[in-house]
């Protein structure tokens, strides 16, 4: 009798495993997707996008089988699809079972043509079952861009000036050749490719306007990178480049935004050198401004969101920041180092080199962050040390003492500027900021260079109201 039931058992067993699946073969079933149009944001023509994805859903009692899968333009699509893990143009005899789903990944690559604004690039996926069909349209906008690639010889730029027709798309770094001038216009935006810098040996003069800066960050354009770090190198000025300015400039997600020096062993006389105003740098891996042993003068910049000092001012130099807002609010890891370091020193492969800082002034500036304290100083024997705090917000520990008039002018640790929205990115003073009216209207009338310090960031006048508000932004109510 036990026997019998264990062949009883095995026969059903492998009577259900020979069984069928029941397929829904109304025409009337439908499929369910999660989009009905999948839009991808800007892209640069021969550059893939990211890839994106959509989601299939069978609501149906019986597996439903799709005769097939396609793209609408077939292989001449700009689009590829991934269907269960192969990438191809169509699929045939794709079952989904009751009451289950399935991806499907879709990747652009826009072609070029004679256009210098966006245009639309369009197909759809189709579906084909039960003598039905459904679609899901795509849609990108395509950009047509100046590709600089580093390796050909149209990476190494002579005198030349870049207007804003189109973007400008950085592959494999590029060098402003010795001797030699970039000029940026108004307008122009400047997307670099993963690991890839921009060298400035000769000059560079960035001519950005209010209204129309000019725009340096990742070749990710769609939003979700809008504030990721490290999507590119850095700017780096090398020894020998002289007389380079920047106004206007919004430059993000970088590893570095502007390094000013990097040959410890190179001449005082061969040190770079830079001005820098109404410009922001944010959303960088390691560092905003860093410089060693250079000349920089910033005003009006707006320095945040960086993993570990949004100012680096290392080995000695000549500095000096005018209504200047370094704020850092770092939310992707423990941030360990404070904003700003100034030091005459710095340390590599074991060796210390010590340099003069001759000077790091700071004048009606805001150095704030979510750090107890975001100002360092490390003073090394043997070179000059000589620095000063005047009219300034810094936040900073109880250890720090800013009674010393030789370093410190009315500079204050126990107030809060109270931004606007930390979580926007909106350093702007909010209303009840403890920072409106504190600054100094000499440090504003006797500001020796050009541009003015009488416009803030936004181009609103620091001199119609009791005092200049700390830092890039003058409050208006």
């Amino acid at each position: 009798m036990k026997k019998f039931l264990t062949i009883i058992i095995l026969s059903i067993i492998v009577f259900a495993s020979c069984k069928k699946d029941t397929y829904e073969t109304s025409s009337g079933a439908k499929l369910e997707y999660s989009v009905d149009t999948l839009f991808f944001d800007t892209v640069f023509t021969n550059i893939g996008s990211q890839t994106k994805q959509f989601k299939i859903y069978n609501p149906n009692d019986n597996t439903i089988l799709i005769d097939n899968i396609r793209l609408g333009m077939g292989s001449s699509s700009n689009y590829r699809l991934n269907i269960n893990g192969i990438e191809a143009s169509s699929a045939n005899d794709i079952e989904i079972e009751a009451k289950d789903s399935m991806y499907i990944f879709v990747e652009v690559t826009v072609d070029p043509d004679n256009s210098n604004t966006p245009f639309v690039v369009e197909d759809s996926v189709i579906f084909t079952f039960n003598n039905n069909s459904q679609d899901i349209d795509l849609r990108s906008w395509g950009q047509n861009a100046h590709y600089i690639d580093g390796r050909t010889m149209n990476a190494i730029i002579g005198d030349t000036t870049w207007t804003n027709d189109k973007p400008y798309l950085i592959y494999n770094s590029m060098l402003v050749d010795s001797l030699k001038t970039l000029i940026i216009n108004e307008g122009v935006q400047i997307y670099l490719h993963k690991n890839s810098n921009m060298y400035i040996l000769g000059t560079l003069q960035i001519n950005g306007t209010k209204d129309n800066p000019v725009i340096i960050k990742g070749d990710r354009l769609d939003h979700a990178y809008d504030d990721v770090p490290g999507q590119w190198g850095r700017m780096v000025f090398i020894e020998g480049s002289k007389n380079n300015k920047i106004d206007y400039a919004e430059i993000s997600g970088g590893i570095i935004g502007v390094q000013v020096g990097g040959n410890l062993d190179a001449a005082i006389a061969d040190k770079p050198d830079l001005q820098i105003s109404n410009t922001k740098i944010q959303h960088m891996n390691y560092a905003g401004l860093y410089t060693l042993g250079s000349k920089v003068i910033a005003s009006n910049c707006v320095i945040s969101d960086v993993g570990f000092y949004a100012v680096a001012l290392l080995m000695g130099g000549d500095y000096e920041f005018y209504h200047c807002t370094v704020a850092n609010y770092w939310n992707y890891a423990n941030r360990t180092e404070p904003s700003v370091i100034i030091s005459n020193n710095i340390i590599n492969d074991g060796t210390m080199y010590v340099s003069d800082l001759t000077n790091a002034y700071f004048g009606n500036c805001i150095i704030y962050g979510d750090k107890e304290n975001e100002l360092s100083l490390s003073n090394e024997s043997g070179a000059s040390f000589n620095y000063k705090f005047e009219y300034s917000i810094v936040r900073a520990n109880a250890d720090m003492d800013f009674s010393d008039n030789t370093y410190y002018d009315n500079v204050w640790k126990s107030k809060n500027p109270k931004f606007v929205s930390v979580s926007e990115y909106d350093f702007q003073l909010d209303t009840l900021s403890e920072a409106k009216d504190l600054g100094n209207i000499q440090i504003v009338n006797n500001y020796p260079y050009l541009p003015s310090l009488i416009n803030d960031l936004n181009q609103e006048n620091r001199t119609s109201d009791l005092a200049p508000d700390l830092g890039a932004y003058e409050r208006v109510e």
